[in-house]
């Protein structure tokens, strides 16, 4: 078993906050939550459903923000403002959905 923070053979990071093996972003636990950090950008994800063409991309990379609906296969949104920790996963999520059906704003 790896410590904390030990990138492992198959390339994914232990840490809370890490990047998964599958790739996906694990949730922040405490010591790695900036929310109260001066300077740290808040994150708000929003999703349009109805533009959703279900491919399951969001909630495999980034698990803690998106999920999916069990009976129609479309996004659900977890969590609308992810801890700083995760603002790179919701990022990536946006960038991967092949039907634009995720927005990611910053301020």
């Amino acid at each position: 078993m790896t410590g904390t923070g030990d990138v492992t053979e198959a390339g994914g990071v232990t840490e809370a906050g890490g990047v998964t093996e599958a790739g996906g972003v694990t949730e922040a636990g405490s010591e790695n939550d900036l929310s109260a950090v001066p300077g740290t950008s808040r994150l708000t994800v929003s999703v349009d459903r109805d533009v959703c063409c279900a491919m399951g991309r969001c909630a495999e990379a980034g698990p803690g923000i998106f999920g999916q609906d069990a009976d129609t296969g479309t996004v659900v949104l977890l969590d609308p403002t992810p801890a700083p920790a995760l603002h790179a996963a919701a990022r990536l999520c946006a960038e991967l959905c092949p039907c634009g059906a995720i927005t990611v704003t910053e301020d």
